[in-house]
C-alpha cells in the first residue's frame, strides 16, 4: 500500500502519522530529543518513519517545524535549538524519490482544522492554539496564508499591554501569549492570588486548569484572572479581526479545554471590542486536538501530489 507520512515537531514531543488514501492508520510518538542544539532530530525521526512505512510504499512525507519556514528552509526554530537549515533538502537527499512539504507546525495545524476539523464550513477563518505559547494561521478563501518569511499568522506576538510588564521568549514586550497562554494565565494567578482569600492559596503548583476549574466553582479571584486572560486574548482578537475580516475564529490547544465558559466570555468581550462591520464572526472550537498538526502536514502533501 501507497502511504503518506505526516510528522508534527514539538518541543517536547514529536508525533507521526500514517495515512493511507487520507486515514490515518497508525500514529506514534517520541520525546523530543532537543540535546547538542537539536542535531539528532531528524534522525530520530527517519528511523521511526522507517518503522513505521517498513510495509508499505512512502510516497510522500510532510512535517511541520515550530518555527518560520520559507520553501521548505526553516529560518531557525528556537524551542528545537536549530538555526538556519534547508529541512527539505536534507529529507530528500535521505527520501530521494517521496514529495516532500515544511510547514509552520502552527500553519500545518490550521490546514488540519480547514480540512477535517473547526473550520471546514468556513472559507475565510483564523486558526489559534493556545498552549505553553500561543500559534496560530490564516485561511483566506481556503488557502493558507503564509506571508514573505511564514510569519502571518504569528498572533501570539500582537501587543496587548504597556510599559514592558512581561518580556515575551521572542524578546518583544507584552505579546498577548505572555498574558492569554497557559504560561501567561498562571503568571497572572501567581500575582493576583498574594493576600487574596482564594483557594489558589492552597496550591503550590498552579496550572491553567486549576484556574479555571476553580473559576467554575466561583472563586473570585480565579474569575478575575480569566476575566484578566479574556481582556488581554479579545483585545488581540478584536485587532485580528479589524485586519482580515475572517468568518470564523478556531480555538484549539490545552487552555480551550475549557470549553465554552472560555468561549462565551471571549466572544462577549471581543464584540464589545471589534470594529462595528467585523462583530459577527463565529468562535468555534477545534476538534482535532494534538493531531491537527499531523492531518495538515499529510494534506499538504497530497495537495503537491495532484
Amino acid at each position: 500500500m501507497k502511504c503518506i507520512m505526516g510528522v508534527d515537531v514539538g518541543g517536547t514531543d514529536i508525533k507521526v502519522g500514517k495515512f493511507i488514501d487520507g486515514k490515518l492508520v497508525e500514529k506514534r510518538k517520541i520525546p523530543t530529543n532537543r540535546a547538542d542544539n537539536g542535531v539528532y532530530i531528524l534522525n530520530e525521526i527517519f528511523n521511526l518513519v522507517d518503522q513505521m512505512s517498513s510495509n508499505d510504499e512512502m510516497i510522500g512525507l510532510g512535517i511541520g517545524i515550530p518555527g518560520p519556514v520559507v520553501n521548505g528552509v526553516v529560518l531557525g526554530a528556537q524551542n528545537l535549538r536549530w538555526k538556519r537549515m534547508d529541512v527539505k533538502q536534507i529529507i530528500l537527499n535521505r527520501y530521494p524519490n517521496i514529495v516532500c512539504t515544511v510547514l509552520n507546525d502552527a500553519n500545518a495545524a490550521t490546514l488540519g482544522e480547514m480540512v477535517f476539523g473547526g473550520g471546514r464550513a468556513y472559507n475565510d477563518f483564523v486558526f489559534i492554539t493556545i498552549g505553553t505559547g500561543i500559534g496560530g494561521g490564516i485561511i483566506i478563501n481556503r488557502k493558507l496564508v503564509e506571508g514573505s518569511t511564514g510569519s502571518c499568522g504569528e498572533v501570539g506576538h500582537l501587543r496587548v499591554e504597556v510599559g514592558n510588564k512581561r518580556k515575551c521568549t521572542c524578546g518583544l514586550y507584552d505579546c498577548v501569549e505572555q498574558y492569554a497562554s497557559a504560561t501567561g494565565i498562571v503568571k497572572t494567578a501567581i500575582e493576583l492570588r498574594v493576600g487574596r482569600q482564594t483557594k489558589l492559596q492552597d496550591l503550590r503548583v498552579i496550572t491553567s486548569k486549576d484556574v479555571f476549574d476553580l473559576a467554575k466553582q466561583g472563586d473570585d479571584v480565579a474569575n478575575e484572572v480569566v476575566d484578566h486572560m479574556v481582556e488581554k486574548f479579545s483585545t488581540a482578537l478584536s485587532q485580528i479581526a479589524n485586519t482580515i475580516n475572517p468568518q470564523a475564529f478556531v480555538i484549539g490547544g490545552g487552555v480551550s479545554h475549557a470549553g465554552n465558559f472560555l468561549i462565551e466570555r471571549l466572544a462577549d468581550r471581543f464584540r464589545q471590542l471589534a470594529f462595528f462591520s467585523v462583530r459577527d464572526v463565529v468562535f468555534e472550537l477545534a476538534k482535532l486536538g494534538n493531531d491537527a498538526g499531523i492531518y495538515g502536514n499529510m494534506y499538504q502533501v497530497t495537495q503537491e501530489i495532484k
